[in-house]
């Protein structure tokens, strides 16, 4: 952890967003990151770059797409930043998600995250562009009883096509089935990553009862998760946005090794050797977008949000300890 701390102390990157492959087997309407080719990095073109950002002092690292579970070689990647002191975490549609793969997960310090936006079939469609769910419904059952050594979740993106009572609805299915559940606004800026659409853009009033029910929750249950849904909420009221976490706690590595900014910026190459001088060159342009166009996607806020909120987090440290040894400990 020391080298983490360090980063924070200098205002450094500590998470990577790992986008391990650009091929999806889902058509999301919301997205706009998936491709039908890929160049991806192989396994030894991986380790080096673990080394390289293990030396830059990155702690932490989001696997995703495209969906991760596309590589046959996903667990030795994980492997390779556990190695090198990287914690992963996974974040898949579950659709290939195996109980076998499950297994193998399960035994190392690795986190899961499952997305799942509906139960039910039309509408699972509707979100994810493929009639999918009753085969990631069946991975999830088939897994659930595997004991894990990181935190499995299953996370909702939040539209105006969802409603309180589905969202009640995945929150109950995976309590029942031993994972932890989270939610995340549907997000679009520019169209590079979050892709616009009409049927799920929203304004606070059409999805506010939902975060406030899961803000309510969370302050018993996942004090971390409280402090991201305060946010989340000043972020859809169009309360003016701290700085972004771009650059200064996460970044992106493309699947060839190339590394952006973050994922609206992925055309933005930097080279780690030369971080400091890209990050002042840059610095204007995420200055920019975060005053015109603020966004909440994982690598622009969640670390931020935690590092500005030091203290409540001490003061509420006992609490935490508790839902760590309950949930697992994402740190």
């Amino acid at each position: 952890m020391l080298r983490v701390i360090k980063n924070v102390l200098l205002k450094r990157p500590i998470l990577v967003i790992f986008d391990v492959t650009k091929l999806c087997n889902q058509r999301c309407p919301m997205c706009n990151i998936w491709a039908t080719k890929s160049h991806n990095m192989d396994l030894e073109q991986i380790e080096q770059m673990a080394k390289r950002l293990k030396s830059f002092g990155v702690g932490y690292v989001f696997i995703q797409g495209g969906e991760p579970t596309l590589r046959k070689d996903l667990v030795e990647i994980i492997d390779i930043f556990i190695k090198h002191k990287i914690k992963p975490t996974v974040i898949t549609n579950g659709i290939l998600l195996s109980r076998e793969l499950a297994e193998r997960i399960a035994t190392r310090k690795c986190n899961l995250a499952i997305s799942m936006d509906s139960l039910n079939k039309e509408k699972y469609e509707q979100l994810r562009g493929v009639d999918a769910l009753e085969k990631v419904i069946q991975n999830i059952k088939s897994i659930h009883d595997i004991k894990r050594k990181g935190n499995w979740s299953l996370t909702t993106t939040v539209s105006k096509a969802i409603s309180l009572e589905e969202v009640k609805e995945i929150e109950k299915f995976a309590f029942d089935y031993g994972f932890m559940y989270a939610i995340r606004p549907y997000i679009y800026v520019n169209g590079t990553a979050g892709k616009k659409d009409e049927q799920l853009v929203f304004e606070y009033k059409d999805i506010s009862e939902i975060f406030e029910y899961m803000l309510a929750k969370a302050r018993k249950n996942n004090y971390f998760a409280s402090l991201i849904y305060e946010e989340h909420i000043k972020y859809m009221k169009g309360e003016k946005m701290p700085e972004c976490d771009a650059m200064n706690y996460s970044f992106l590595m493309k699947e060839t090794g190339a590394c952006a900014p973050c994922i609206e910026f992925a055309d933005k190459p930097f080279e780690l050797s030369n971080f400091n001088s890209d990050k002042k060159r840059y610095k204007p342009m995420l200055d920019k977008c975060n005053q015109c166009t603020p966004c909440f996607y994982n690598d622009a806020r969640e670390i931020g949000v935690l590092i500005r909120k030091k203290w409540r987090l001490l003061m509420h440290a006992p609490q935490i300890l508790k839902q760590i040894i309950k949930y697992g400990n994402f740190f």
